[in-house]
């Protein structure tokens, strides 16, 4: 009789222990940081953060990107386009995944997105979304594949 009590106090113990976390949600926190870091000005770890070939879609010329150097390539064009259209302080605001599925290995990740900047000093706001495919390297969790979709930016 005496067991009864220890046994439940190690079932209540176990229980309460957080679990740990699942490929897929551990993929979708990498990607946020991603973004974070990319928001924050840090390129060499957005660069970093990313399979090597990685393909990137995006809504400015010339849309694809893959193979090698393809993230400094897509940073490259981001900011000829910017550039040229006076566009400035691009910041991609993310919230909490629409879908994130996975096993240990790879994972699919969709972001609800807010592309913000300002075009020739006027606040502009564009509701979207990322898809990303994430790879595991080692310890770390690596872009394979994103894909930017979203509404024609409006004033804000």
């Amino acid at each position: 009789m005496r067991m009864a009590p220890i046994l439940c106090s190690v079932f209540l113990l176990l229980a309460a222990a957080p679990a740990a976390a699942a490929p897929a949600d551990d993929a979708a926190a990498a990607v946020g940081a991603v973004l974070d870091k990319f928001n924050g000005g840090d390129s060499a770890a957005f660069v970093a953060a990313h399979a090597d070939g990685a393909l990137i879609t995006d809504e400015f010329a010339p849309f694809q990107w893959g193979g090698a150097r393809s993230v400094q390539r897509w940073l490259d064009d981001y900011a000829k386009d910017s550039a040229a259209r006076g566009i400035t302080g691009g910041r991609v605001d993310h919230g909490a995944p629409l879908a994130a599925n996975g096993n240990a290995s790879r994972a699919y990740v969709v972001l609800p997105t807010t592309y913000r900047f300002k075009q020739n000093g006027k606040a502009m706001v564009g509701k979207g979304s990322m898809t990303f495919v994430m790879v595991k390297s080692g310890p770390d969790w690596k872009i394979a594949s994103w894909t930017y979709s979203g509404a024609t930016p409006v004033a804000e």
